[in-house]
């Protein structure tokens, strides 16, 4: 935390007096901060000169990234068991050595080890006109969360086309991420199908056995082709429904997940978008 600033959870940081002349430049002391400027920026960024846009990305970027740190806390990351053959690093399993044809030999000793789970994970997130504010903040905290749990995570965006901003098999920083989505214009209409390819073709470079799809979308799609064909073809897909729970919506929400053999989750109001995101991670890739 920066010094002579407020905790990154505070709202309603200080503002111009009401006094201010319309054209006197903004300070920096009175830029928001905290959540206030992870909602505020995408309006911001279009008044504000550059050294001053840039200041509240990076406090945005700041909270966003300290949120899901603090959500995760209790959090213990998803563990597997695994053999390990002798001599190894790892812990005897006695039971199972036991049950080994006698006389042992040195390669009839079993070890076993907890290792981190993980799998390739490309995460297409819905970012069309209706993302503004908070939505594009906690869409942002829910990838971040996604993010410091597990490895390798691509990133595709959405409206109506696609593009990835994250590639698979690219290494950065839970920053980084968070900062490329939160600095996406929202625009254009919602092409659910052309996010599910770009994911598909980010999700097919990965290297891991398991391969994870999860969309982030209202489900309403207003333009591209039908996007069920396209889920089918996942290995796995989890759609998160956010926003709007109408019947359409769910609907196709429903369908997808069904066709890419994953789960629907809900988040009827965007805050609740963190908490659904850890427990889909808890859900999908835990032991």
């Amino acid at each position: 935390m920066r010094p002579g600033r407020p905790s990154d959870d505070t709202k309603g940081t200080s503002r111009p007096s009401s006094s201010s002349s319309a054209d006197r430049p903004v300070q920096v002391d009175e830029l928001p901060d905290g959540w206030e400027a992870a909602t505020r920026y995408h309006r911001l960024k279009r008044t504000l000169p550059r050294h001053l846009r840039q200041e509240v990305e990076a406090r945005a970027v700041d909270t966003i990234v300290r949120r899901a740190k603090h959500l995760l806390r209790h959090a213990a990351r998803p563990t597997r068991s695994v053999t390990v053959p002798f001599p190894g690093d790892g812990d005897l399993d006695l039971e199972a050595t036991l049950e080994q044809p006698r006389p042992w030999r040195a390669v009839d000793v079993i070890l076993r080890r907890t290792e981190a789970k993980n799998a390739d994970v490309v995460l297409i997130l819905d970012m069309s006109l209706s993302m503004t504010g908070e939505k594009i903040a906690l869409t942002a905290l829910a990838a971040a969360i996604l993010k410091l749990r597990l490895e390798h995570v691509a990133v595709v965006q959405f409206d109506t086309d696609a593009r990835a901003l994250v590639q698979a098999g690219e290494s950065i920083h839970v920053r980084e991420l968070v900062r490329r989505i939160v600095t996406v214009p929202a625009q254009g209409y919602t092409n659910i199908e052309a996010g599910l390819r770009v994911g598909l073709t980010q999700l097919s470079r990965g290297r891991l056995r398991e391969r994870v799809g999860i969309l982030m979308t209202d489900g309403i799609a207003n333009t591209g082709g039908n996007p069920v064909d396209i889920a089918g073809e996942y290995p796995r897909l989890h759609v998160v429904q956010v926003g709007s729970m109408e019947r359409q919506g769910t609907r196709t929400c429903t369908a997808m997940a069904n066709a890419g053999q994953g789960r629907r989750y809900c988040a009827i109001i965007y805050p609740q978008l963190p908490t659904v995101v850890r427990q889909l991670v808890r859900d999908c890739f835990s032991a």
